[in-house]
Order: structure tokens, then C-alpha cells, then sequence
């Protein structure tokens, strides 16, 4: 994709990045597929317990989505800086849909059990990491290398993001309750369908280009290893992904265990996190213009490292819900900053493929923490996860504090010789 001319104000400052029609485009998409992703969040762990009433079960089922983005964000790092970020994100949503609606259909026809769940949401899951990357990816060509316009275009994609997560699960929660799982899983496949075809008919088509070289997905690893910064704050993603997939399973084992089996519940929790983080990441556009995204990333990290640990404390379900509020909002206040950071330290043309194993070692401590949680939960009880999950962000934040540390600089120092020279944008 080529970049976009950024139009001056008459002060000569840039304007808001709402101006940019595809960053539009890309906001459209990515709320009309996330709502309905957020509807699943709620309508796909209820299904399996309704089948098998089983909590390992359960994190078995979701921990395949998460198992095939680790794989195939891995292996598939170098085929996604190929294809690049239009055709992968368009693939993805294509692809997923269908594989969605499958399973309703199956459920329909009394033949979807736990095994075949798994290999449905194993396929669904090969096309999260590079869509994900490609989100990340395409925005320095939309707005530029600007960290500070960089980083409020990347707070409203986020902002999406979070209003899905805040009107979804409740939403979901109550379809459920009124028409059952199956119905709003076939929601969540024609949300598919709807962003696909917002992107295929107003994202800008890419300008044919020389075809990036092959390389292995260890060299992405390999680049990502050498920064300090960047091998830090990706190790501390994966043990916060861990500990946020681990509790967000727990949510519907907590609805069915102690509050009656309401579905409506279960989506409360999830809304109460997404209306935090909603507000945090609105917040976090609007504090870049004022602070390093560096310092609201370790705010933010440093602050669910310490708020994690009142998870154990048996808090009732109003207390609960005040924990997800402020834990949405410390997530939402870090998560903008640290993907500004991130990709500015990555070289131009290795952005794909770097974003791509990046998000896949996230998501691999999240296959990790939906197993784990399960299984302990169902044969240990729901405190010893907590104490987990408290332990793992208090790592978590230890590891962003050493990465900031100890690196020095926002952009990266070098870029390969095949890398085009960073587009520059006038600053606010």
C-alpha cells in the first residue's frame, strides 16, 4: 500500500487521523469483525460446556484457536511479508468466516463434539497472527513514522477493538439466553463476511512491488532477539497474555460455578474488562500528544503487576467486577504505547514477518494459560490460578521495566538494504 499524503492544518500541524480514509476503512472493518468475535468470546466456551459440561474440556477447545496462531504465526512469519498486509487481512476474514458458521452447522446435525471442535477452531485460529501483524503492519503507511500520530492511529484501532469487547460479551450473553449458542456463532460468521467485503471494495489495492526475499521464521526470531527493548517487552507479552487468557477463562467457569450458570453473567465480566479498557485506550490517544508512549507503556504494565494480586483476595462479584474495570483500564492505557514502540524499533521491511512471530510467542503463553486454567481450576480449585495469574504479571511488568531500561532510542537504527527509506510526517 502506498502512503497517504497527510494533509496540513493551516497552522501546519497534521490533523486528526480520523482524516485518513483508509485508517477509516480499517476502523470499519475491524469493529464489524471484532463484535462479532466478542459475541463468540462468550457463545464458544458456552457451547462446549454445554456439550460436555467440562472445564478442561473447555480450555482444550480454546486453547486449539491459540495453539494454531503460535504455528502458524510462527512458520507462516516470511509467507505474510510476502503476500502482504491487504491480501492477508482479506484471506483472513474470507477464510474464517465459513469455518465459524461449521460449527453451528455441525451442532445443527448432532455431530460436533470436543474433537472436532478442536480441529474447527485450530483452522480458525491458523489466520489470527498474520491478520493481526497486517493490522499492525499497515498503519506506518497509512499515517506515517510520526511516533505521536503513529501512536493515537493506533489507539483508535484499538479503540475499535474495545468497544467490541464492551458490547459484545453482554450482547452475546443475552442472544444466548434468547436464541442459544449456535444462533450467535452464525452472527459472528456473517461479521466475517461483512468486514471482508469492506476491505476488498474500499482498502486501497498495493502497487505491485519487488517480492520480498524468503527468509526462515528464526531470522524474525533472530531480530527480535537482538534488541533489548523488543526481546524484553516480547517475553513479557507472552507471560501477560498468559495470565489474560487464563483468567478469561476462568469467567465462564466462575458464571456456571457460583452464580447460577447465567450466561448473562458471564458476559457482564467480560464487558466490565472491555468498558476499561475502552477507556483506557481513549485515554491513551489522548495522553501520547503529552507523554512518551514509553512511559504510559510501563504505567500501564507496572500497574496490572501490582492490581493482578487482588485476584486471589475472594473478592465478591461486585469487587470482581471493580478488578476487571481497572485492570481493562491499565490495559487500555499501554496497549496503543507499546504497539507504537514496537513497531518503530522493527525495520520497515521486516515489519510483517517480525509482527507476525511477535504476536505468535504472545499467543503461544495464551494456549498455555487456557490449558492450564482449565484443568488446574477443575482439579485444584480457582485460587491457586489466581495466584498465577498474579505472579505472572508481576513478571510480566518486571520485564518491561528492564526492556525500557536498557534501551536507548524509538526507531530502528538500521534497516536492510532492500528496506525503503521511512516516510517522514509533520508532528503536532
Amino acid at each position: 500500500m502506498t502512503t497517504e499524503t497527510t494533509p496540513t492544518t493551516s497552522a501546519g500541524s497534521p490533523p486528526s487521523v480520523w482524516s485518513h480514509p483508509t485508517l477509516r476503512v480499517l476502523l470499519a472493518a475491524e469493529t464489524t469483525s471484532m463484535l462479532g468475535t466478542q459475541l463468540s468470546a462468550v457463545s464458544m466456551p458456552w457451547l462446549v460446556l454445554q456439550l460436555t459440561g467440562s472445564a478442561a474440556d473447555m480450555g482444550l477447545v480454546m486453547a486449539a484457536q491459540l495453539a494454531a496462531i503460535a504455528v502458524f504465526g510462527f512458520f507462516g512469519a516470511s509467507w505474510t511479508g510476502r503476500i502482504g498486509p491487504r491480501r492477508i487481512m482479506l484471506i483472513g476474514d474470507t477464510a474464517r468466516g465459513p469455518l465459524v458458521a461449521l460449527l453451528p452447522v455441525l451442532y445443527y446435525l448432532n455431530s460436533l463434539n470436543t474433537p472436532t471442535f478442536v480441529v474447527v477452531m485450530f483452522a480458525i485460529g491458523a489466520f489470527y497472527a498474520p491478520y493481526l501483524a497486517s493490522q499492525q503492519a499497515i498503519l506506518p503507511s497509512v499515517v506515517g513514522e510520526d511516533e505521536q500520530l503513529l501512536g493515537r492511529a493506533n489507539a483508535a484501532l484499538h479503540s475499535a477493538t474495545r468497544l467490541s469487547v464492551l458490547l459484545g460479551p453482554t450482547l452475546g450473553g443475552l442472544l444466548i439466553s434468547l436464541f442459544g449458542a449456535p444462533t450467535v456463532l452464525l452472527v459472528d460468521a456473517v461479521s466475517f463476511a461483512a468486514s471482508a467485503l469492506l476491505l476488498s471494495r474500499l482498502l486501497p489495492h498495493t502497487p505491485p512491488q519487488t517480492p520480498a526475499p524468503r527468509r526462515s521464521p528464526t531470522a524474525a526470531l533472530r531480530l527480535l532477539l537482538s534488541d533489548r527493548l523488543l526481546s524484553s517487552w516480547s517475553a513479557g507479552l507472552a507471560l501477560g497474555e498468559m495470565a489474560w487468557q487464563a483468567m478469561f477463562a476462568l469467567l465462564p467457569v466462575i458464571a456456571v460455578t457460583l452464580e447460577g450458570g447465567s450466561s448473562v453473567v458471564a458476559g457482564s465480566l467480560l464487558t466490565a474488562f472491555g468498558g476499561g479498557a475502552l477507556t483506557g485506550t481513549l485515554l491513551a490517544g489522548r495522553l501520547m500528544r503529552r507523554v512518551p508512549p514509553r512511559t504510559l507503556a510501563l504505567i500501564g504494565r507496572v500497574g496490572l503487576g501490582v492490581a493482578f494480586f487482588a485476584l486471589p483476595l475472594h473478592l465478591p462479584l461486585p469487587g470482581l467486577v471493580c478488578l476487571l474495570v481497572l485492570t481493562g483500564l491499565l490495559n487500555g492505557i499501554s496497549n496503543a504505547p507499546i504497539a507504537t514502540v514496537r513497531v518503530l524499533r522493527i525495520p520497515q521491511d521486516r515489519r510483517p514477518e517480525a509482527l507476525t512471530v511477535a504476536t505468535a510467542l504472545a499467543l503461544l503463553g495464551g494456549t498455555i494459560g487456557w490449558i492450564l486454567s482449565g484443568t488446574v481450576a477443575q482439579h485444584a480449585g480457582i485460587d491457586p490460578v489466581f495466584w498465577g495469574l498474579a505472579a505472572l504479571q508481576a513478571l510480566a511488568a518486571v520485564l518491561f521495566v528492564i526492556g525500557a531500561s536498557g534501551a536507548s532510542g524509538t526507531h530502528a537504527t538500521a534497516t536492510s538494504a532492500a528496506a525503503p527509506a521511512h516516510p517522514t510526517k509533520d508532528s503536532r
